[in-house]
């Protein structure tokens, strides 16, 4: 049921966006093939995103949720695609466990206008302050907790212009997973991404 109305969520926002880009023209030409900074392409963005779990099996923790303010910088623009990175600072909170992290990725988008397909890949650090043992009702010890991040998905983004991302975030646990409870039924957590901001120039 969840992972029905996120399905919806995601069609209802991509629609209307589609339907005010065809109503004001919105939609920029397409990139040149040597784009500048200082013409069409967008450059520094500042976003906050929540990444929320979904149910892995019948024991496991039905969902969470991970927040994350993001700063996003272009570094390569061409005429069909863009490569940007992205760092930011994440929060977590969820069943008495909170962790502090900071999430880093490179992004690949294709597309010569303001919507474009995503991918990315990089990491995800997290301090987890506050252990929370669900099972015997107790805090276990302070863990580190790294996890590989990747992403598939559409990028709405162009200069002076608010931004949207939306997508598929698989996270693949690396280091502590089976250290921290809440985390400890599966390696691999599949995740749903949705970040809105601005892009300033």
């Amino acid at each position: 049921m969840i992972k029905k109305y996120i399905g919806f969520f995601i069609i209802s926002i991509l629609a209307l966006v589609d339907v005010k880009a065809q109503q004001s023209n919105i939609y920029p030409m397409p990139r040149p093939k040597n784009c500048e900074y200082d013409n069409i392409c967008p450059s520094s963005t500042i976003f906050p995103e929540a990444r929320i779990r979904f149910k892995n099996n019948k024991d496991s923790i039905p969902m969470f949720g991970l927040f994350t303010l993001n700063y996003d910088h272009t570094i390569i623009c061409r005429e069909k695609y863009l490569v940007s990175y992205t760092v930011g600072v994440d929060f977590w909170s969820f069943k008495k466990t909170r962790s502090l992290g900071v999430p880093a990725t490179i992004n690949f988008m294709l597309g010569g206008g303001a919507v474009m397909l995503e991918t990315s890949l990089g990491l995800d650090y997290l301090f987890v302050y506050k252990n929370y043992n669900h099972k015997a009702d107790s805090m276990d010890n302070k863990q580190h907790y790294l996890g590989l991040l990747g992403r598939i998905g559409l990028r709405y983004e162009k200069k002076k212009s608010f931004f949207i991302r939306a997508g598929y975030t698989p996270m693949l646990s690396l280091i502590n997973f089976n250290k921290i409870p809440i985390l400890a039924t599966k390696r691999f957590n599949s995740m749903f991404g949705l970040g809105v901001g601005y892009t300033f120039k």
